[in-house]
């Protein structure tokens, strides 16, 4: 997996590539989060993630959390696969997915 970061209008995107599983997660988990630490929002660009593990979730959600009583978390480009998961385990209703 690699993560890019860039800016687009303003705001910090995260943009990982490749599998976010439990042997990548936590290079993602200490990305995203320091991320949110230094942000009022964030974009996680999920085009290049082919899969995500439980615990990719685990840190998906908690990057929600912390950005909970800021501007918030926005999903884009999630491809048919990585949403199923989404939608299985209910983090699509919870999700702000784009």
């Amino acid at each position: 997996m690699t993560i890019k970061v860039y800016e687009e209008n303003g705001k910090s995107v995260i943009a990982p590539e490749g599998k976010i599983d439990h042997v990548t997660v936590e290079e993602f988990d200490a990305k995203i989060t320091e991320l949110c630490a230094a942000n009022d929002s964030l974009t996680l660009d999920m085009a290049g993630v082919e899969y995500v593990s439980s615990a990719a979730l685990r840190a998906i959600l908690n990057a929600n959390d912390l950005l909970s009583d800021k501007e918030g978390l926005t999903i884009k480009n999630v491809n048919k696969k990585v949403m199923e998961i989404l939608r299985i385990t209910g983090f699509s209703n919870y999700l702000d997915i784009q």
